[in-house]
């Protein structure tokens, strides 16, 4: 034992199975290809260092409340800007603008005539022609016959028309004016001359004149051939703008189409309501002082208030000038009194309530709606603001039907 013991290691017999050698002793088994001594932290990447903190930075001094304000009257004044070159492009164009408008609104209005005259066995040519030769040979005639009464009478009153401005000036003089008679007298002179000297300029400013002319004519003609062609084809034309125009969303613009015709047809039946109610009253209140040319008068305050609010106005002038002629400066008094009363029931009630309930837009929106368009247009301004609000008022209403079920889904 003690000999076995004394061997030196490297003497000693290596062992007959390699299996029973020490486990760091052993071969590498054959066919693998990896080192034994890899360190398996070699290929490991480094901790990745977190980034340093940014360094702090000052406090905002813009309020988020103005930069939000900011945003929106940057928005605002983008929209108005649109609107503004709208404005001046149809401005520019009223020549054509209106005719299409006016054609449109009288369309709604004579559109069941020529339906009904298709369904008795005229074509659609014929019906729209007979449709509008009648209309034509109506208002012709109305305004031949008031034109003719009010020249008969004037003919007559002519001669007073001096008298009667005499006789206000003699009613200044009176209490509780109590005017100097000769003060009165002298601007009376001077405004004669005046307009005696201002001759030449009403002379010089002719061609302006012709211009506008030349512009209501050929409007009124445009306008004409609009309402044939509207009354002949409407439904076609329509369908066509639809399908070039509509692309996917040809149901919905058909729908608002349709819509927006239906309630500038209202908007045209609260027009002839507006003025028969202004008529009446004014007949009524002329016959009861005792002016003459009443039933004139009447026809053109009907005619007048198709312009809104201004119109009834405009025509009460006239009677105005014709009480003052035939009875002088009490009745005039009395007649203008009148005519700004209607016009203020006018302005503030029927116009209001009728067309909110025809036009389902709020009394509101429409007094903003005219004054607004005056202030931008004149009387263009206010004839066709109503009736572009009720488009609009239309086309939102649509708008929010057709978004409330997707929003409740």
């Amino acid at each position: 034992m003690a000999e076995a013991d004394s061997q030196r290691p490297e003497d000693r017999a290596a062992p007959d199975d390699p299996d029973d050698a020490p486990a760091d002793t052993r071969p590498a088994p054959s066919g693998e290809g990896h080192a034994p001594d890899a360190d398996p932290l070699a290929d490991a990447q480094p901790p990745a260092t977190p980034d340093p903190a940014p360094p702090p930075t000052s406090a905002d001094p813009i309020p988020a409340w103005l930069r939000s304000s900011a945003a929106i009257a940057g928005r605002l004044l983008v929209l108005g800007a649109a609107v503004a070159l709208s404005a001046y492009a149809l401005a520019y164009l009223r020549v054509v603008v209106l005719p299409i408008i006016v054609a449109l609104l009288l369309c709604t209005g004579l559109r069941p005539c020529a339906a009904w005259l298709t369904r008795h066995r005229f074509s659609d040519g014929a019906a729209a022609g007979v449709t509008l030769l009648a209309t034509i040979a109506v208002l012709a005639g109305a305004v031949t016959l008031a034109g003719a009464a009010i020249g008969r009478q004037f003919s007559d009153l002519a001669d007073s028309v001096q008298d009667g401005v005499r006789e206000a000036g003699n009613a200044l003089t009176e209490p509780p004016f109590n005017l100097s008679k000769s003060d009165i007298d002298d601007r009376i002179d001077k405004a004669v001359d005046k307009l005696s000297d201002s001759s030449g300029e009403l002379t010089g400013g002719a061609l302006e004149g012709a211009v506008l002319v030349g512009e209501v004519l050929t409007g009124i003609i445009i306008a004409l051939l609009l309402l044939f062609f509207f009354l002949k084809d409407g439904p076609g034309l329509w369908r066509w703008l639809v399908e070039t125009l509509g692309g996917r969303q040809r149901s919905r613009m058909d729908e608002v189409g349709r819509r927006a015709y239906a309630a500038l047809a209202g908007y045209v039946r609260g027009l002839v309501l507006v003025g028969l109610a202004d008529a009446s009253m004014i007949g009524a209140g002329l016959a009861i002082i005792g002016v003459p040319l009443v039933g004139p008068l009447m026809l053109l305050t009907f005619l007048a208030a198709f312009v809104p609010l201004i119109g009834a106005f405009t025509a009460g002038l006239a009677a105005v000038l014709i009480a003052l002629v035939s009875g002088g400066i009490v009745k005039a008094l009395i007649v203008f009194g009148l005519v700004v009363a209607v016009q203020q029931v006018e302005g503030h009630l029927l116009y209001p309530i009728i067309m909110g309930r025809t036009v389902h837009v709020h009394p509101s929106a429409v007094i903003l709606a005219l004054a607004v368009g005056g202030i931008i247009a004149g009387i263009p301004g206010i004839f066709v603001s109503v009736p572009l609000v009720t488009v609009a008022a239309t086309a939102l209403t649509f708008a929010r039907e057709t978004r409330e079920p997707s929003a409740a889904a």
